[in-house]
């Protein structure tokens, strides 16, 4: 049998055996909880324990798991799978809005949003070149150049716009007379030249398609034909061929279509005002300064479009 001196010696012996161990152990523990493991797994099938440090749209930090003093490693998201944090939570950063998302509580909405992707929503040209159909119907060659910002949502586009008998190609057109009390200046026959731009605003971005809505603001020249009384002595009219200008303002509102990323073709329709100023015969010398004076005209104005392009980096 121990006497009591005993178990107090062997007492004292396990007392001071035990407390460097638990120290040990404590520190071990809190270590392990501090340098907790991340798993991210590549698209090439490599699988990594790292501690995560960022995640943003292009790349991602991280460093190795052992600890806090070593290098900082930059990876493209587009390598990335996905990532597996230590509390369980998964995102692919390489799918739209992957970080609002969690695999392991919302499974299914994460496969249907995966489905429901279009390509064209974030990997679409930004350069957009264009004919207007209805515009030859009219008499006029439109071509016009459009340019997307980064996100898609914006985009301004520079029309030009030639009428085709002021170059030849429409001869046969039917001389018009007193043009400019007759229709808006933007569709005449005698158009000469018209250019501006216009701001559209795509409120759902870009995809196959896409509704857009905007201010077009053009201004432009046209010549008419007018029958010129003559007085005394020989009583009579003669065509005479002077130049006006004109000025418009519409909203137009449409539809992109993107069959692909490179063959695009709108819808549009839009309505505003349009200004024409032009010379006039001033028979009564009313008006000081010369035998013409210049005058304006204000009018509706209506614009149909369809333009067929190619889209291009």
């Amino acid at each position: 049998m121990y006497n009591n001196l005993s178990i107090f010696v062997i007492m004292k012996h396990i007392h001071t055996l035990l407390l460097p161990l638990l120290i040990v152990t404590l520190l071990m523990s809190l270590g392990t909880k501090g340098y907790s493991q991340d798993t991210l797994y590549r698209i090439d099938g490599r699988v990594q324990n790292v501690k995560i440090l960022e995640v943003k749209a292009k790349q991602i930090k991280y460093k190795n798991p052992e600890g806090q003093g070593g290098p900082t490693f930059v990876l493209s998201t587009a390598e990335v799978q996905k990532i597996v944090y230590a509390n369980g939570t998964v995102i692919k950063p390489n799918l739209t809005d992957a970080n609002n998302y969690n695999e392991s509580i919302y499974p299914e909405t994460w496969r249907e949003e995966e489905k429901r992707a279009d390509p064209l929503s974030t990997n679409f040209k930004r350069r957009y070149v264009n004919i207007s159909v209805p515009d030859y119907f009219a008499g006029l060659l439109t071509v016009g150049y459009e340019y997307f910002n980064k996100k898609g949502d914006y985009s301004i586009r520079v029309p030009v716009s030639i009428g085709l008998k002021s170059i030849g190609l429409n001869k046969y057109a039917a001389t018009e007379f007193d043009e400019y009390e007759s229709r808006q200046a933007y569709y005449r026959e005698n158009k000469k030249f018209s250019t501006g731009f216009d701001c559209y605003y795509y409120p759902f971005g870009q995809g196959k398609v896409k509704y857009y809505v905007g201010p077009s603001m053009e201004f432009g020249w046209f010549s008419f034909t007018d029958k010129i009384y003559q007085g005394p002595p020989t009583y009579g009219y003669k065509d005479e061929t002077r130049n006006g200008s004109f000025q418009s303002i519409i909203l137009m509102n449409g539809f992109l279509f993107q069959p692909s990323a490179e063959v695009n073709f709108n819808l549009g329709f839009g309505m505003g005002y349009c200004q024409s100023k032009f010379m006039q015969k001033d028979y009564n010398n009313q008006y000081e300064g010369g035998d013409y004076y210049a005058t304006k005209q204000s009018e509706f104005a209506a614009r149909f479009s369809i333009n067929v392009g190619y889209k291009f980096n």
